[in-house]
C-alpha cells in the first residue's frame, strides 16, 4: 500500500524535480547541431540554385574564346580571354568549375554575351558541383544524425518544446 502513493509521486509532473542544467545542455547542444545543418543545407540549396542560374545566363548568349589561367588559389581561378568585340575580359569571380587547371594553361571559355563577366570551362556545367553539393550534404547528414541522437538520448528531453507539452504552463491545481 506504501508503494502505490510512491508511484502515483514519481508520475505527477508537479512533484517530479526541475530539469537538471546537463539534460538542459545537451539539448542545446542537439539544437545548435540541428541549426548548423539546416544553415549548411540552405548555403548548398542556394550553391546550387546559383550555379543553374550561371548557366543558363551563358546558355542564353553563349559565346566562346581561348583563355589563359593567370592565377590558381583554393577559392578562385583567375584567367583572361579577348571576347567577341575585341575588349580584354578577366572575370572578377574567376571561372567556373576550374578543375585541373593550372597557371599558363590555354583552354577554351564558355561565356555570356550580355556579361562576359560570367565564363565557364567549355563542356562544364553546374553537374559537376552538383557531386560536391550532394557529397557535402551526405557528409553533414551522416555526422550530425547520430550526434543528434546522442545529445537527445542524454538529455531524456524532446528538441523542442516544454517537457510537460503544449498547453501546460501551470502545474495543475492541488
Amino acid at each position: 500500500m506504501s508503494a502505490r502513493p510512491a508511484a502515483a509521486a514519481q508520475l505527477d509532473p508537479a512533484s517530479a524535480p526541475a530539469v537538471g542544467r546537463r539534460r538542459r545542455l545537451w539539448r542545446w547542444a542537439a539544437r545548435v547541431i540541428v541549426l548548423i545543418v539546416a544553415a549548411i543545407t540552405i548555403m548548398m540549396v542556394a550553391l546550387a540554385i546559383g550555379m543553374r542560374l550561371n548557366d543558363r545566363a551563358i546558355e542564353d548568349h553563349l559565346a566562346t574564346a581561348t583563355a589563359t589561367v593567370l592565377s590558381v588559389s583554393p577559392l578562385r581561378t583567375g584567367i583572361e580571354f579577348v571576347d567577341a568585340s575585341g575588349a580584354t575580359v578577366r572575370p572578377d569571380g574567376g571561372v567556373l568549375y576550374p578543375g585541373l587547371l593550372t597557371v599558363g594553361l590555354q583552354f577554351v571559355v564558355e561565356y555570356s554575351s550580355v556579361d562576359p563577366q560570367v565564363a565557364r570551362v567549355a563542356g562544364r556545367t553546374a553537374s559537376v558541383g552538383t557531386i560536391m553539393i550532394a557529397g557535402t550534404l551526405a557528409v553533414t547528414y551522416l555526422l550530425a544524425g547520430p550526434a543528434i541522437w546522442w545529445c537527445r538520448r542524454r538529455s531524456r528531453l524532446p528538441l523542442w518544446g516544454s517537457r510537460r507539452g503544449p498547453g501546460h504552463t501551470a502545474p495543475p491545481p492541488s
